[in-house]
């Protein structure tokens, strides 16, 4: 089942690792910058979807009409969001079936 990820810190890499564990096709995944002043801590999510070899994106408004036309494109079967910090609009909730 091909998916879309929406995710961020600890959260979203451990959402990731069980969706690839299952066997789910991860079109692309996209993420936060990390704020320069925050100690990151964390899972990175940019850096695990690098080593999977997963299209990354950090945009500063995921909602933007190129966005959600990049994010069509895809046709995911399924979208995923893992402590995502932005609300995702239903233009893009709504593009996949399940």
């Amino acid at each position: 089942m091909k998916t879309v990820v929406f995710a961020y810190h600890d959260m979203g890499c451990l959402g990731i690792e069980a969706l690839l564990a299952a066997g789910y096709e991860i079109s692309a995944i996209f993420t936060h910058t990390d704020n320069p002043g925050e100690k990151a801590f964390y899972g990175s999510v940019a850096r695990l979807a690098a080593e999977r070899g997963i299209p990354v994106y950090a945009p500063d408004n995921v909602n933007h009409p190129l966005w959600v036309e990049r994010i069509a494109q895809l046709s995911p079967d399924v979208i995923f969001s893992f402590y995502y910090r932005h609300l995702i609009y239903d233009e893009i909730l709504q593009l996949a079936p399940a």
